[in-house]
């Protein structure tokens, strides 16, 4: 009976642990959401590229999620970064009418991350995804994210600017815009966060 109150209180104590961490990243996420919404709301870089914004606020907000490894990362750092951006006078959310999907868009992207670190028990390490696999696969998924952006551009009551290069524009033109950017955060995020991983785990000396 004693032996099995020990295994009952070393259960407590490590779910008591992995909730006070999950909750020291939820905040991290959050803030590093707020950063990159007042980076993007502060600051006008004028490409004339639909879409870019995208790149510049998800790939923060990604790297956060994948290195805290906070389950509902994503999310509080898209809302956050929204909300933030928002608050500056950025359009990058879609307003107050927006923000459902950028939390939807949140909200798949934890769910796709979750899925590939796997379930994590108590004083046991976090599986680990092959890389090579991980990366387009966030990759793949931030890509729908874009175009979510994409289609909450299309709901606000400005609907879709008139963006040129080298003489194209139109719908198509900002459509694959917006998967071009969304790809690109997703992948040069979880390239970043391999690397920043793979390295340390290099230096515990784990394989």
């Amino acid at each position: 009976m004693r032996g099995f109150l020990l295994i009952e209180r070393k259960a407590e104590r490590w779910g008591s642990i992995l909730k006070s961490r999950q909750l020291r990243m939820l905040g991290v996420s959050a803030s590093v959401g707020i950063i990159a919404g007042i980076f993007v709301g502060a600051v006008r870089l004028k490409l004339g590229l639909p879409g870019h914004k995208v790149f510049l606020w998800l790939t923060p907000v990604i790297v956060a999620r994948l290195l805290g490894r906070c389950k509902a990362g994503t999310t509080a750092g898209a809302l956050s970064s929204a909300l933030a951006g928002l608050a500056l006078g950025g359009n990058f959310a879609g307003g107050i009418l927006g923000l459902p999907l950028i939390g939807f868009a949140g909200v798949i992207l934890d769910l796709v991350i979750n899925s590939l670190e796997g379930p994590r028990e108590a004083g046991s390490q976090q599986r680990q995804s092959p890389y090579l696999s991980t990366i387009p696969i966030i990759g793949i998924t931030s890509m729908f994210v874009g175009l979510l952006c994409f289609i909450k551009r299309l709901l606000v009551p400005a609907g879709v600017n008139r963006h040129f290069l080298f003489g194209i524009s139109g719908f198509w033109y900002q459509f694959i815009c917006y998967a071009f950017f969304g790809l690109s955060a997703g992948l040069v995020a979880a390239t970043i966060a391999c690397l920043i991983n793979r390295r340390h785990r290099i230096r515990r000396g784990i394989k």
